[in-house]
């Protein structure tokens, strides 16, 4: 009996083994395919994803350390890689980066070998470049500046101040920045009030709560970021400022902690790179922006790729349609999904262009010629459809620009104790127009010292009720708002 047993057992094992080892895929390596595996756009597409991705380790910039890490993986079938290694090694934090964004990117043209798609081992490196060293004590960054606040790359003679900036290991701020200036020698503590550490809560789209960490006010005058998290410390947006002013990049990030959508900013216009989760580029677009108080923008769209690599629109020519997660109009609690399509020509909308949520709950068409919006309709959750002939329209102050100047000549006040120390600029103030012309959530986010910012916003706050409020797709809209307040020495 115990014989038979054994020899059912012989036979059973004899069985799966083949099976096990056939279901095993097949790994060529580069030589071995017809067509090898690549990213889809070449390497300038994986470059230019490497680029908005890849984050030195702060620690890999205090040693001021550079190399190249080379990894390897596995290109599946469906283009996703798998079965990463690092197969040369620069230091461990690094290596965990570059493991970790090449992990990120799933935008890959399979291999193929006599017309079937195959799986294909390939090698890329990742490359850190070296800088000058980096202050780094005690959780603290260190950076010199001259007497205009602009960064020094060391100590020297040059040096006014010194910016003392806590920041985990992950950049992001974790406590007050002080800004010290030499004064006979030796450092003293200068505007400390107004670098306070921040951690503000607001509901995210879903209505889990995230936060906004930064530092109040100096933060955008002087340097560094602001980050929006999630309530597990996930990054979700990152704005970065210097000298009171949006620097860029304005980053993005998706779920899985891609990067979503990348704005750099020039003197005139924006450039906007976004991709798709899996690490597909998704568009190109340039934004050129009017004047700050007038807030008018022109999108050009150059080129729009689905997330399986097909590109839609070519030199600004062609079709597109976009995917975004959004509240729905009859249930604020729930999200839906907008999808919005139309044509592009000569990078500008062109004919009809559609936008629809997955629950119905709303719907827009408009037509366009030469990217100038001719007539549109929208309806929300089976409302009457509302017609328009106006393009979106940010808030105007009533009356125009004239009247705005003439609204701050006559109630802007230059204080006393400013005009004494001869102290000047422009302080920057946000707030949000609401949809009766009122302002609400105002915030200095450019400063210049406690005096002039509070009168700056002393007198936004009488701008409340003369403001015509902004529109979107013929509905009234509250749309946030930065205005400039200068205080200039005659």
């Amino acid at each position: 009996m115990l014989t038979s047993f054994m020899r059912y057992l012989s036979l059973f094992f004899l069985i799966l083994v083949p099976s096990w080892v056939v279901a095993q895929p097949q790994i060529y390596q580069s030589f071995e395919v017809d067509s090898a595996a690549q990213p889809r756009g070449g390497i300038g597409a994986f470059n230019t994803f490497l680029t908005a991705n890849l984050r030195k380790p702060i620690m890999a910039q205090v040693s001021g350390v550079g190399g190249v890490v080379v990894l390897t993986g596995v290109v599946g079938l469906n283009g996703y890689i798998s079965d990463v290694q690092v197969t040369k090694k620069l230091r461990p934090d690094c290596d965990r980066e570059a493991i970790r964004v090449f992990k990120l990117y799933n935008a890959w043209k399979p291999a193929r070998k006599q017309g079937e798609i195959v799986y294909q081992r390939v090698s890329m490196p990742i490359i850190f470049k070296p800088n000058a060293p980096l202050a780094y004590v005690n959780g603290k960054f260190i950076t010199y500046q001259d007497a205009d606040l602009n960064v020094l790359p060391d100590s020297n003679e040059r040096v006014r101040f010194k910016e003392v900036n806590p920041l985990d290991t992950n950049g992001i701020p974790s406590g007050d920045l002080v800004l010290y200036k030499l004064v006979n020698s030796k450092w003293e503590e200068y505007a400390r009030d107004s670098l306070v550490y921040k951690r503000n809560e607001q509901p995210g789209l879903s209505g889990e709560p995230t936060y906004t960490i930064g530092h109040q006010q100096a933060l955008l005058k002087l340097n560094g970021f602001i980050c929006t998290v999630d309530a597990t410390g996930k990054l979700l947006t990152e704005t970065n400022y210097r000298i009171g002013k949006l620097a860029g990049p304005q980053i993005t990030y998706h779920p899985n902690g891609a990067v979503a959508k990348r704005h750099d900013y020039g003197n005139d216009k924006q450039m906007i790179l976004s991709w798709y989760a899996n690490g597909q580029i998704q568009q190109v677009q340039e934004r050129f922006i009017g004047d700050v108080l007038e807030s008018s923008e022109i999108d050009k769209v150059t080129a729009f790729w689905d997330s399986s690599g097909r590109q839609l629109v070519k030199n600004g020519t062609g079709w597109a349609q976009y995917h975004q997660s959004v509240k729905s109009y009859t249930d604020k609690n729930r999200e839906t999904l907008l999808v919005e399509q139309g044509h592009y020509k000569d990078q500008l909308k062109q004919g009809t262009w559609t936008g629809l949520y997955a629950d119905g709950s709303y719907f827009y068409e408009e037509n366009y010629d030469k990217g100038v919006l001719i007539a549109g309709k929208s309806c929300i959750a089976r409302q009457d459809t509302v017609p328009y002939e106006l393009e979106d329209r940010h808030p105007i102050f009533s009356g125009g620009m004239p009247a705005l100047k003439q609204f701050l000549d006559k109630h802007l006040f230059y204080p006393i104790s400013a005009q004494k120390d001869r102290v000047s600029g422009q302080v920057v103030v946000s707030f949000a127009v609401c949809t009766d012309g009122t302002l609400c959530d105002y915030a200095v986010t450019q400063s210049i010292r406690a005096d002039l910012d509070r009168e700056a916003l002393h007198v936004v706050k009488k701008m409340s009720g003369r403001w015509i409020p902004g529109i979107q797709r013929g509905k009234k809209v509250q749309v946030k708002y930065y205005l400039p307040i200068n205080f200039n020495l005659d």
